[in-house]
């Protein structure tokens, strides 16, 4: 039996292309290739796109959400400037507060109806909702970051490293939570239960000494770890966004 199968094999030609089919196939591979300014142009074209989104989504907001954003800034201000409270604190119970109203805006789409319209326009559904999470949460961190500077500017003992992570951790961890949650509930008011919540949980938090302590004195790998699990709530988030250009499941999340 080897032996036939031997004599097989050795009957078996292998036609191996000549010289003009080889050239045909590298000149087919070189056009299918992407150079590197054409993948370069592409990223280009693609980073112009998403800001082009951008600042149409920005300039849709409603009043409600800008109305909302400046009266808590205005009273972080004032609670800082007036009243000294800790800076830490209140770094720590403003810091989601701007991302918390633009769930308002970004899930409009779910909320309104109009989740198949926008499924047809020339961007996608997930660019958009990309685009909508983008404003706000640079929005937020501007915020915060305005905040951050008055604490500094008022309160100049303040320690700049606890003061960072005061208002880190919120904006990581209570947005991507506050999100996952708000694609589940049903109705516009996402955003104002949402807010009820976190003011009800800071209001609790904060009546207890040793939580106060704790969130004032956090060290770095404890706040590490609860970023990386904000950062994996953040993840889960966009594998959701990713489902809603796909179809239906939107609609039962």
């Amino acid at each position: 039996m080897d032996k036939e199968i031997q004599e097989y094999l050795d009957s078996y030609k292998v036609d191996f292309p000549n010289e003009e089919e080889i050239e045909s196939s590298i000149e087919y591979i070189m056009a299918e290739a992407v150079p590197k300014a054409r993948t370069a142009h592409l990223f280009q074209q693609r980073a112009k796109g998403l800001i082009g989104n951008c600042a149409r989504e920005l300039l849709r907001f409603g009043g409600l959400f800008w109305g909302l954003n400046v009266l808590f800034l205005l009273l972080g201000v004032i609670t800082l400037v007036t009243y000294k409270t800790d800076p830490y604190l209140t770094a720590f119970a403003l810091s989601p507060l701007p991302f918390i109203i633009g769930i308002l805006e970004i899930l409009k789409s779910k909320n309104e109806g109009l989740i198949e319209l926008e499924m047809t326009l020339k961007y996608n559904l997930q660019q958009i909702f990309i685009s909508r999470l983008l404003v706000v949460g640079l929005f937020n961190l501007v915020v915060n970051i305005v905040i951050s500077s008055i604490c500094v500017v008022v309160i100049p003992d303040v320690i700049f490293i606890k003061l960072l992570l005061s208002w880190t951790i919120p904006y990581v961890v209570v947005t991507g939570l506050a999100f996952l949650i708000a694609m589940k509930l049903k109705g516009n008011g996402a955003s104002g239960t949402l807010l009820a919540i976190w003011f009800a949980v800071c209001y609790g938090l904060l009546q207890v000494n040793d939580i106060r302590e704790m969130i004032v004195e956090l060290d770095i790998m404890p706040a590490a770890g609860i970023l990386l699990a904000g950062i994996v709530l953040w993840l889960i988030n966009m594998r959701k966004l990713k489902r809603i250009e796909i179809g239906r499941e939107y609609h039962g999340a």
